[in-house]
Parts: C-alpha cells; structure tokens; sequence
C-alpha cells in the first residue's frame, strides 16, 4: 500500500471526515429550526426574535464552509469535464494533474489569507450589532474550510501526480 493510501485509510483522516460530517449535520438541522422557529414565532404569536438573524447567518459560514471542503473530499464540486472526454488517457491524466495543482494552490492561498482575516479580527474583535456575536466565529468556518479543501486537494493532486508518473513508465 503507498504512501497516499495508508493516509487516507488513517485515523485522523477519518476523524476530520466524521468532525465535518457532524458539523454538516449539526449546522444544517440547527439553520432549519431555527427558520422554522422565525416562522412560527412571526406568523403564529406575531412576535419576533431579536438578532436571529445574525445566529443563522454564522450557522451558514459554517455549513457552506464544511459543505465545500466535503465536496472536495468527495471530488464531487462543480467541475466542466466536456474538453478531458475529448483527449488520450495521458492527457486527461497529466490535466487532472494540472487541475489539481492549481486547486491546490488557491486552496492554500485562500486558507493563507483567512489565517490574516482571523488575525485582524482577534486584533479589533469587530462584533454584530444585535447580538454582539465576535465576527471571529464565522470567519473562523472560512480557514477551517479552505484548510480541509486544502488537505484534500494536496492529497489528491499528489494521488493523480504519482499516477500520471506510473501511467508514463507504462
């Protein structure tokens, strides 16, 4: 077994997985009652809830943050694929190879400049004007995000990287 595989068999690789699968699960039951308790609360008793708002808004940050990074542990995200069913086997490997560089890259830089956001953050602790709510937590979702995409994809981009070498000794 190579080394790629044995770190996706591994146990922190699950954990991470299982961790992002229970804040998935966590944030997307917690956004739908709370909407359900805005509507019963707005329309049944004609009453409000102050700075809901804000609450759901961070419930967001997160579960669109762990949905990405799961998208790309899945491989499952957005992708246009028409021009690879065009080309040899080589080709398509060697642009999977390219596409997952490049992915990898702007996932480290964007997991970079959420490390600066989270620092300018923590040094002026901006807040929401309802609640007061540290604006730190939904950012936070933001680097813990692009940090999962980024493990992800480097994983990946090295898995098509030493297949695309075998494939060219073949």
């Amino acid at each position: 077994m190579n080394t790629i595989e044995t770190i996706k068999k591994s146990l922190i690789w699950k954990l991470l997985v299982s961790i992002q699968k229970w804040l998935m699960i966590a944030s997307s039951i917690f956004v739908v009652l709370i909407m359900c308790a805005v509507v019963v609360l707005r329309y049944v008793f004609r009453s409000d809830l102050y700075g809901i708002e804000e609450i759901v808004i961070i419930a967001a940050f997160w579960l669109y943050f762990m949905g990405s990074s799961y998208g790309v542990y899945e491989k499952s995200h957005v992708k246009a694929d028409i021009l690879p069913q065009m080309m040899s086997k080589k080709s398509q490997a060697f642009l999977s190879v390219i596409v997952r560089l490049t992915v990898s890259a702007l996932c480290i830089l964007f997991a970079y400049w959420s490390i600066d956001m989270i620092r300018h953050c923590l040094r002026y602790m901006p807040r929401t004007t309802g609640l007061r709510i540290p604006i730190v937590v939904s950012q936070f979702s933001i680097f813990v995000g692009y940090f999962l995409m980024s493990i992800y994809s480097v994983i990946y981009f090295l898995e098509d990287l030493f297949g695309f070498i075998e494939m060219r000794r073949s």
